[in-house]
């Protein structure tokens, strides 16, 4: 969908490429084909699996409802050599968009998450991974709220 351009995907046994090919004509319905050749495949299942990766309005609910944070959670994002990064290359920042796509980003790609650094600056996260984005330690009075409120 987000795509100027035709994707050509090739494979054969465990050999495969793919490359945008010609654009889109203007009035040309933008829609995919695969073609599979092989002996007893499984049709139903092939097709539930490609139909589970299409841009629905209900397989986008899924995603989002499968995303572990929300737009105002403060997260830490691993930004290694970052200046500000603590001792484990981690930086705080709020999340203030989900399923966030650029222009500069590849066709296809969304990525889970857009956050604001507490720079100002803004990045995404390409996958929703605590290898890359995890959850911030509550700071403050919430924090020490809460310290006192568990039992000892």
């Amino acid at each position: 969908a987000h795509a100027e351009q035709r994707f050509v995907y090739h494979a054969v046994h465990m050999i495969f490429n793919g490359d945008f090919t010609e654009p889109w004509e203007e009035d040309e319905p933008r829609e995919s084909k695969l073609v599979f050749i092989g002996k007893n495949l499984d049709a139903a299942e092939l097709k539930a699996r490609f139909e589970a990766c299409l841009a629905t309005p209900a397989n986008l609910e899924k995603k989002l409802q499968a995303l572990r944070f929300h737009v105002g959670d403060r997260v830490m994002c691993h930004l290694a050599g970052d200046p500000d990064a603590d001792a484990n290359g981690y930086v705080k920042g709020t999340i203030t968009q989900l399923m966030w796509r650029s222009e500069d980003m590849d066709p296809g790609m969304v990525a889970p998450y857009q956050i604001t650094m507490d720079s100002g600056d803004i990045i995404s996260a390409p996958a929703d991974s605590d290898d890359l984005v995890k959850r911030a330690p509550e700071e403050g009075d919430a924090a020490a709220k809460r310290q006192r409120q568990q039992p000892a």
